[in-house]
């Protein structure tokens, strides 16, 4: 009988010899590979857990089927007798107990390998090893092209100053950089024309550039490179008084397309005569008056 019973578990290790022997998609630690981190000290106790996996689930398991189906078939045919069915229960019984002992050891390896790798108990014990990924960083983000400006506008910003400069023409701020898109003046690429308009209300009184070709779309959605559109009023410094500002209002108003006084978030405007009345036609009250702070002016 022995024979016959060493023919079929040897029937059955070479019908599941081959899904044991499958190729694995990486290798015994997913490292140093195309794609995967650098190996380091971690992976060895990756690799410790690996080696300890296999030999549970990869041997011990296939073995156990072995050995339940070899105590089985004694026990099917002893025909009763008394020995070999004793010789099968023995098979059967070794064979779970094998496998308790064969788990019990696992949980105590991979419960010291994991407390090694990781330097204490913080995780459940049947969780898998993991080494900590590799902190990436990530490249910075380039800034934007730079926008060359249209023919017939400032081509540099130090174009634009120095033609306003000894015009009584203040600009409020530093021009724009990289670093900085927010709180700052650009007059590159303001059209010549517009240009020429704003020194030619300098000659009646001077005023402050408070905006001009910064924040296209950000900042401000009507201004931009290109676009004869600029924010002026009164002063670059000390508050600005609604007399000052409509009077400003109205020698723009004789050389410009459009000069509306206007809030700076851009919701309170007037283009009316005094900078008291709203378009709508009802006076502005106190707290609307005091945030009308410039005047937006575009020019032909």
């Amino acid at each position: 009988m022995t024979p016959r019973i060493l023919f079929f578990c040897g029937l059955l290790v070479l019908i599941a010899a081959p899904a044991l022997a499958a190729p694995l998609e990486i290798g015994l630690v997913p490292c140093g590979f195309e794609g995967l981190p650098a190996c380091d000290p971690c992976y060895l106790w990756y690799l410790a857990g690996n080696i300890v996996d296999f030999l549970l689930k990869g041997l011990a398991l296939p073995i156990l089927a072995l050995a339940l189906l070899a105590g089985g078939i004694v026990w099917l045919t002893s025909s009763g007798n008394p020995a070999q069915i004793e010789k099968g229960k023995k098979i059967l019984t070794s064979s779970v107990l094998g496998i308790f002992i064969a788990f019990g050891a696992w949980l105590i390896v991979n419960t010291i390998i994991h407390t090694l790798g990781q330097g204490g108990l913080s995780w459940a014990w049947e969780s898998t090893y993991a080494c900590p990924a590799p902190i990436v960083t990530p490249p910075p983000v380039a800034p934007p092209p730079p926008i060359t400006p249209p023919a017939g506008t400032f081509q540099t910003e130090e174009e634009a100053r120095a033609y306003f400069e000894n015009t009584g023409i203040e600009i409020n701020k530093d021009p724009c950089t990289e670093t900085q898109t927010a709180n700052c003046t650009d007059l590159k690429g303001l059209p010549l024309g517009a240009a020429a308009g704003l020194k030619a209300l300098a000659t009646s009184g001077g005023f402050c550039i408070s905006g001009g070709t910064e924040g296209e779309g950000t900042i401000h959605q009507t201004h931009g490179t290109g676009k004869p559109v600029v924010d002026i009023k009164p002063s670059c410094s000390g508050p600005v008084e609604i007399a000052e500002l409509t009077a400003l209002r109205q020698r723009a108003s004789f050389l410009s397309k459009e000069a509306i006084c206007e809030s700076q978030d851009g919701k309170l405007r007037s283009s009316n005569t005094s900078c008291l009345i709203s378009n709508g036609g009802a006076p502005f009250t106190e707290a609307e008056l005091r945030r009308l702070n410039h005047i937006h002016v575009v020019f032909p």
